[in-house]
């Protein structure tokens, strides 16, 4: 999986894409952890939260990404592991 800048997603990485919803005719940030056997979803689509930890395929995260507008089409890299342990580990404290 190649993000848009060309580089190449590693297992750890938080990703972002964009994902058209013809239903509701609205484009989704999904936000995503790269595994080596795929992408666990971690929000950004309506499903009020109830989808997370379900686990991409990357060629269905490639899939989504490109079906988009040139402006919003493709993967970026937003993070690491270690960033959302920093900000969970945060909470209530």
């Amino acid at each position: 999986m190649k993000y848009k800048n060309g580089d190449t997603a590693c297992a750890g990485d938080v990703i972002r894409w964009k994902c058209w919803d013809s239903d509701d005719f609205v484009t989704w940030t999904f936000t995503g952890l790269v595994l080596t056997t795929g992408v666990v979803y971690l929000g950004g689509g309506i499903d009020f939260g109830l989808g997370i930890g379900q686990v991409f395929s990357y060629e269905d995260v490639i899939s989504e990404a490109e079906n988009n507008d040139a402006y919003e089409a493709g993967i970026e890299k937003v993070g690491v592991a270690a960033d959302l342990y920093r900000y969970i580990s945060k909470f209530n404290t």
